[in-house]
């Protein structure tokens, strides 16, 4: 299974618009990051975990031709924003995309895009979708790969989690429950949010975020959905060799 980070950005993106700081006019691509997302490929086929405003971009950049399922963490703008954008891929593949989320998730994005829902607005201007509620703990197979829904904590706002396979993606959290940080026992690589270094009542400091990894004892972890408080260079040395900052395009072999 390949795992390839398509943005690894908090909810600007960086640089952001009119930001002059050494991260945001850094000439290490490794600093640009798009808001976070990623895509699962297997034999079987291709799942997208988010669907930002970057998700044409990404998508684009990765090359990808066909898409068989999009899981959604959460229905902030940075995660759902990118929707609409669906729609070449229902062209291609000439068949609805399969939505996954949890009911808060799904009424928003039928919300936000009633037009695609809409019966009476057909043709090709809306994005073709089927979609499927999630419960936490919940398991399923897409793409030939085991996947489980994790509960996961967004300040005041209940998300979602997915350990997939060999891989565990979080991101958005804000703490995660003793239950989950069990049931990823065994896991070999792990995909977490670590904001920055202060506090944050929406997202993972940078030692919270080292905690977790460590009571959960993945193989190896990326941080993602990082803000631009921090070169990534600086943040490699400071880091143990087991937990590396991720950057858009990094491209992850996990086993089965």
């Amino acid at each position: 299974m390949r795992v390839t980070l398509l943005g690894t950005g908090t909810s600007t993106g960086i640089p952001m618009i009119g930001c002059t700081c050494p991260v945001c006019t850094s000439t290490d691509s490794r600093d640009m990051r798009l808001r976070t997302a990623a895509l699962i490929e297997t034999p079987d086929g291709n799942i997208l975990i988010d669907a930002g405003p970057d998700m044409r971009q990404q998508l684009l950049s990765a090359g990808t031709k066909s898409l068989h399922a999009v899981l959604l963490t959460h229905e902030h703008q940075d995660h759902i924003g990118g929707i609409d954008d669906l729609r070449p891929l229902n062209y291609r593949m000439d068949t609805p995309m399969p939505v996954y989320g949890r009911r808060r998730t799904i009424e928003a994005v039928k919300k936000r895009y009633y037009y695609a829902f809409d019966n009476n607005n057909g043709g090709s201007s809306r994005p073709n979708l089927t979609m499927h509620e999630l419960t936490p703990w919940q398991t399923l197979t897409l793409a030939g790969v085991p996947i489980t829904v994790l509960p996961i904590t967004h300040g005041t706002l209940d998300i979602f989690g997915y350990r997939i396979g060999n891989l565990a993606y979080i991101t958005d959290a804000s703490s995660i429950d003793a239950e989950v940080v069990r049931a990823l026992a065994g896991v070999d690589t792990l995909i977490i949010n670590a904001l920055r270094d202060d506090p944050h009542p929406m997202h993972l400091s940078f030692d919270q975020a080292q905690a977790y990894v460590e009571r959960i004892g993945p193989r190896r972890a990326y941080y993602v959905h990082l803000t631009h408080d921090i070169l990534h260079a600086t943040l490699i040395d400071r880091l143990p060799t087991h937990i590396q900052p991720g950057f858009d395009g990094l491209m992850l072999e996990v086993p089965a």
